[in-house]
């Protein structure tokens, strides 16, 4: 009998020291409701947003930040640049790489405005799957579902602020002296490209603050205090 008492105890304390240790992520789900799963998804993106404009969309930000790893270059229409330069107008290319940088770091209401109504309206389908993701799965699931919904939210107010820092205009200035030179029309998308640089280093940013948030306590409040488990 003594014996039988002896195995029972070892298998129930495998049974619990197993359960403890559960690493599917299905104690997540047992703990926590849909509405604080979704809550700590929201309150990730709109933490990481935070930081990402913090980041970037201040003095020196898109341009120097980082070693200026986001730094809107134009590099698409680089041929254009050659070519301008090797005409003596290169400083409209340095111009208009200064002015972009700035429109960009001076948009920082702009950005907070599209990302906040973004995250209100996400939906999420599987929201444990988020939550049990890897380091940066809530950012590329708001990437995939939201990337197009901000570029629209973002076309015109970033068209106004383009022309208020002159980058609109000077990109027009390069484009005629271009034609000028090759008798060839610049058909770009100035506004698209800026639009797709600037969100392309905001995501980037958000899944490294992601990624601190889901590995270090200190980037986590009790909305998202979930991820940390």
């Amino acid at each position: 009998m003594k014996k039988f008492q002896i195995l029972c105890f070892a298998i129930l304390s495998m049974a619990l020291f197993s359960s403890c240790n559960d690493d599917s992520g299905t104690y997540v789900s047992q703990l926590f409701t849909d509405s604080q799963k979704s809550l700590a998804i929201k309150t990730c993106l709109e933490a990481s947003t935070d930081t990402a404009v913090n980041h970037l969309c201040v003095s020196n930000g898109f341009s120097g930040y980082n070693n200026g790893v986001y730094r809107i270059d134009y590099s698409g229409v680089q041929n254009v640049f050659d070519t301008l330069a090797a005409h003596d107008y290169g400083y409209l290319n340095d111009s208009l790489i200064l002015f972009t940088n700035r429109m960009a770091e001076g948009c920082g209401v702009v950005v907070k405005t599209a990302f906040k109504d973004a995250i209100g309206n996400l939906v999420v389908h599987d929201l444990d799957e988020l939550i049990n993701g890897d380091d940066h799965a809530i950012t590329d699931y708001f990437v995939q579902m939201k990337s197009h919904d901000l570029r629209e939210a973002m076309r015109t107010p970033v068209g106004i602020r383009m022309d208020i820092y002159k980058v609109t205009e000077t990109w027009n200035d390069m484009a005629g002296k271009y034609y000028t030179i090759t008798n060839k029309p610049l058909t770009y998308d100035v506004q698209g490209y800026v639009i797709d640089k600037m969100l392309n280093g905001l995501f980037e940013e958000m899944r490294n603050e992601e990624y601190l948030i889901r590995t270090d306590s200190t980037h986590r409040n009790s909305a998202d205090s979930l991820l940390g488990l």
